[in-house]
């Protein structure tokens, strides 16, 4: 792996809770403020959701 991916803020420990903050905050938006029927939108939370659940990945496979 190379050293500008191991650097990187998105993939520090302390950055996972950020994706699951926004992507309930993104929902929470789309869903009851702007009361939206276009569910492509929420493609966007689940990318979110899935980019936490890589860097969990990433950081329980990591090798310090």
């Amino acid at each position: 792996m190379n050293n500008e991916m191991k650097d990187a803020i998105f993939w520090k420990p302390g950055f996972i809770p950020v994706y699951f903050i926004v992507a309930l905050l993104h929902f929470l938006f789309f869903y009851f403020y702007i009361r939206t029927d276009n569910y492509s939108i929420y493609l966007w939370t689940i990318f979110l959701i899935a980019l936490g659940i890589a860097s969990i990945n990433y950081n329980a496979n990591r090798k310090n």
